[in-house]
């Protein structure tokens, strides 16, 4: 009987990593081309073919940096074990992430022959990456893409989406006196927030869909932001030629 019992736990267990494994198992992906292109302010970016779409390979720097006309109202940002001083790193933001813009501002700043990515350009992603169909037009975390959003060239699809969090506006303190709008950062470091330019049409406000990503999880949110009062970072598009 215990030899039974034995033999029933080892058969479970075995059972149970062999699901698990199948569940972690991430596909293999790579661009079907590469390239580069210059947006209108000469800054070159890669790009990276994958599925029947071109995407840009780096976060759009381009336009005046946010930090030239914006005021930090956090003067210190921390999460957890993640400090980024905000003051004192601006500009290395902007470096490592790259810049950030308002919706309409994403709009503006699309490079010649490119586009800022549709809610549709995002589910042909994320289907070229190996979502299951069913889960493409779920709201909130779907499973799958969200580890090979995140590779590099040499590990995979290149596509390299960042983790630079959002900013926010926020009244400016009368104590500071300064006429203009303050930025308030959130989640950098812990996810990344990219704008589609697809309305969602649920809301009497101005919304649209948008998508996040976070370290070591292999789930891409589909999510609604208001446009208002949200800079995020961009990735732009094009059809493959």
């Amino acid at each position: 009987m215990k030899k039974l019992i034995y033999l029933l736990c080892l058969t479970m267990a075995m059972c149970f990593t062999a699901c698990s494994d199948e569940e972690e198992k991430i596909p293999s992906v790579k661009p079907s081309n590469t390239g580069t292109m210059t947006d209108k302010d000469g800054n070159e970016y890669h790009w990276v073919r994958l599925g029947n779409l071109d995407w840009m390979a780096e976060n759009m720097k381009g336009g005046k940096p946010f930090y030239e006309y914006t005021y930090w109202y956090l003067g210190y940002y921390e999460y957890a074990t993640v400090k980024f001083s905000m003051v004192d790193d601006r500009y290395e933001y902007w470096n490592t992430f790259g810049n950030v813009y308002t919706f309409d501002q994403a709009l503006e700043n699309c490079p010649d022959g490119w586009r800022l990515p549709t809610d549709d350009d995002w589910k042909n992603l994320e289907s070229a990456l190996g979502m299951n169909n069913k889960e493409l037009d779920k709201l909130g975390w779907r499973k799958g893409a969200g580890l090979l959003m995140t590779q590099t060239l040499e590990q995979g699809t290149g596509l390299k989406l960042l983790f630079g969090g959002q900013m926010g506006f926020s009244p400016t303190q009368n104590i500071y006196n300064i006429n203009d709008e303050s930025v308030t950062p959130m989640g950098i470091k812990e996810y990344g927030m990219y704008w589609s330019s697809t309305v969602d049409k649920a809301y009497e406000m101005q919304c649209v869909y948008c998508r996040r990503i976070m370290p070591y999880l292999n789930e891409v949110e589909r999510t609604s932001s208001t446009t208002q009062n949200r800079w995020l970072s961009v990735r732009y598009v094009r059809d493959a030629k």
